[in-house]
C-alpha cells in the first residue's frame, strides 16, 4: 500500500512563503498586514486548485514552492487591481 503524503505539508511549506513574498515584495509585515492577509489566502488558494487539478504534484518540491510563491503573488497582485492602486 503506498501512503501519499498529507497536504498539510504542502499548506504549510506555501504560508511560509507567502511571509516571505509579502517582506520582498511589499515590505515589513507589521505595516501592510492586508497584504499578508491577501498572500496566505492566494497561496492557500493555489495549494487547493494544485491539489483539486494535479494530485500527483502534491509531493513535489520544486512544483510546491513554486505554488506558494505565485499563489501569494497573485493573491497581492489580484487585492492591488480590486483597490485601483496597481
Amino acid at each position: 500500500m503506498v501512503q501519499r503524503p498529507i497536504m498539510s505539508d504542502l499548506l504549510l511549506s506555501s504560508i511560509f512563503t507567502a511571509f516571505t513574498m509579502v517582506r520582498v515584495l511589499k515590505g515589513p509585515w507589521l505595516r501592510n498586514p492586508q497584504y499578508l492577509a491577501t498572500g496566505i489566502l492566494g497561496a492557500i488558494v493555489a495549494v487547493l486548485l494544485l491539489h483539486g487539478l494535479w494530485p500527483a504534484y502534491d509531493d513535489d518540491f520544486v512544483i510546491g514552492g513554486v505554488t506558494g510563491i505565485f499563489g501569494s503573488w497573485a493573491g497581492m497582485a489580484l487585492f492591488d487591481a480590486i483597490l485601483g492602486v496597481a
